[in-house]
């Protein structure tokens, strides 16, 4: 008997347990990230703690920047700025005609008296040394001295009203600079406040933000977890997809050889039985393993018609006798006995059968063929 069919491969069970590697590294890699998503659960506990505290702080700071600024612009508001009102009216109403002409006449008086003191004086003097006050020498020192305190007259007023016109106007630069401050500290302290609110909402934002980052721990588990799963799936498809591709080469190389060997069978096999019995034979030698199937491979079959006259004269399939004699050194080249021929192609066979399960075991799929078939005992 010959070795029968076999039946479709099941997946290699090693092929199976590496698939099965690859979830359990999903599996770990899942437990892994639930594992760094409760650390990061915990640390982010720590932060909104501490960020609620900085907040709390930063607010609190920001309230009494807020309250120093409202303070100062009401004490501006109530106690600097009617004084300014009041400093502004003052100066800007000091330098008036009326009082520049006040001040000219003042010191226009003032020269006046200081020019009778004089006069008084010098007609003492001239009087002493003899000049009469009716004289021509008398009236022209007079002359004199009225000229001279004229003019010093003129330059006591206009001194005196260019004094307060730059009176007035220092008094009013006085002013803008007192003013100048308060609300610009009133306004630096309202943008702390709020430069602080933001600070304060910057943080808490920050930390939302990183503990929704930190969500993604999980979610890259999963992910990891499901590619795990789907590479088992892939690796199994494939590997069982090429075990089938194998199987059917080898179905389809055993019908090939097989219907080949038949033909060169069916060419060479008469109808009548012969002789084979064991006890009947001598001078027994084996065969080496492979030979058989050379020699069959290394003889045409062709398909041919006898000729007129011989055997039957039709059209059969077969090797040639000069062909079978060339690799097996039997016959006489002109004809093939029977049983030459059958013995030549179940060595063949045989031979193939072993080649097939080499290459069974070669491409991994050794077992998915039937069980080989078990050598009968020969008889003693």
């Amino acid at each position: 008997m010959g070795k029968s069919s076999s039946s479709a491969p099941s997946p290699d069970p090693n092929i199976g347990l590496a698939a099965l590697k690859q979830a359990e590294t999903g599996e770990k890699w899942l437990q892994f990230s639930q594992d760094a998503f409760k650390v990061s659960t915990e640390r982010q506990k720590e932060l909104d703690a501490l960020t609620k505290k900085v907040t709390e702080q930063q607010l609190g700071l920001a309230t009494d920047q807020a309250n120093w600024a409202r303070s100062d612009r009401d004490r501006y508001e109530k106690t600097y700025k009617p004084i300014e009102d009041s400093f502004i009216k003052e100066a800007s109403n000091y330098a008036t005609e009326a009082r520049q002409s006040e001040a000219a006449a003042e010191a226009r008086a003032d020269v006046q008296t200081a020019a009778a003191g004089q006069r008084a004086a010098t007609e003492r003097a001239n009087t002493s040394m003899g000049v009469t006050p009716g004289s021509g020498r008398f009236a022209g020192v007079q002359a004199t001295g009225d000229m001279v305190a004229t003019l010093a007259e003129a330059g006591a007023a206009n001194s005196a009203r260019q004094s307060v016109r730059d009176k007035g106007l220092a008094l009013k630069a006085d002013v803008v600079n007192m003013g100048r401050g308060l609300p610009a500290q009133a306004a630096g302290g309202a943008g702390g406040s709020v430069a602080a609110g933001a600070t304060a909402l910057s943080g808490n934002q920050a930390t939302n933000s990183q503990y929704l980052a930190s969500t993604n721990i999980m979610g890259q588990g999963y992910q990891g977890a499901m590619q795990g799963y789907a590479g088992q799936a892939q690796t199994l498809n494939n590997q069982y997809g090429l075990q089938l591709d194998a199987w059917k080469a080898e179905q389809s190389l055993k019908a090939q050889n097989a219907a080949g060997i038949g033909q060169f069978l069916g060419s060479v096999v008469g109808a009548l039985p012969f002789t084979s019995d064991e006890t009947k034979k001598e001078n027994k030698t084996e065969i080496p393993e492979g030979e058989a199937l050379d020699a069959i491979n290394n003889m045409p079959v062709e398909e041919w018609d006898y000729k007129q006259g011989v055997e039957d004269e039709g059209r059969h399939v077969g090797p040639y006798a000069q062909d079978f004699q060339r690799e097996t050194g039997s016959g006489d080249g002109k004809s093939i006995l029977p049983q030459d021929a059958i013995g030549l192609t179940m060595k063949a066979v045989q031979d193939l059968d072993s080649k097939v399960d080499r290459v069974i075991e070669a491409i991994g799929l050794g077992g998915a063929s039937s069980a080989p078939i078990k050598k009968q005992k020969k008889a003693a």
